[in-house]
């Protein structure tokens, strides 16, 4: 026997304190996020470095432009699929969903969600801000980081964790 009384009984259903969707679904965890970041990030930085030297950009500003708009054009139109992945989010079991409705968020607010934080990339100042908005999932209840508020988005997970 110990001398210390027995835990509570659990409330709710196991994971019942765990965030999600409008349609029940687990919001996808930082950790999750991040790598899905992280590996569509080299995804992207390969495929746009190989577009940029096989036209003869490489180191110019065309060069930098091309690799903009084909990095958002990757996430506008990946995310804003019906199923709402890229290639990283689909590797780590996450996808892309409506806030709102948990459906596909469409290429126009997918290319938002993007565009708010690429863009800011440019500008060093801004580096800040995506800084901030990278980490603001860890303490957001909903998990959203600030590209998510904007957008109207939330990332769920699809495959358990």
């Amino acid at each position: 026997m110990s001398d210390y009384p027995p835990p509570p009984p659990p409330i709710g259903p196991p994971g019942a304190g765990e965030p999600v969707d409008a349609l029940g679904r687990p919001l996808a965890a930082w950790g999750l996020r991040l790598g899905a970041f992280v590996i569509d990030e080299l995804f992207v930085f390969v495929i746009t470095l190989c577009a940029a030297i096989l036209f003869g950009l490489r180191h110019r500003f065309l060069g930098a432009v091309l690799s903009l708009v084909m990095a958002a054009a990757y996430y506008a139109v990946l995310n804003g699929s019906e199923m709402g992945q890229t290639f990283g989010k689909r590797v780590l079991g996450i996808h892309v969903r409506d806030a709102a409705s948990g459906g596909p968020i469409g290429a126009d607010r997918a290319g938002l969600r993007y565009i708010v934080v690429g863009l800011f990339r440019i500008i060093p100042f801004f580096g800040l801000f995506t800084l901030l908005d990278g980490l603001w999932p860890l303490w957001d209840p909903r998990r959203q980081a600030l590209h998510d508020k904007i957008a109207g988005s939330v990332v769920v997970r699809v495959t358990p964790s």
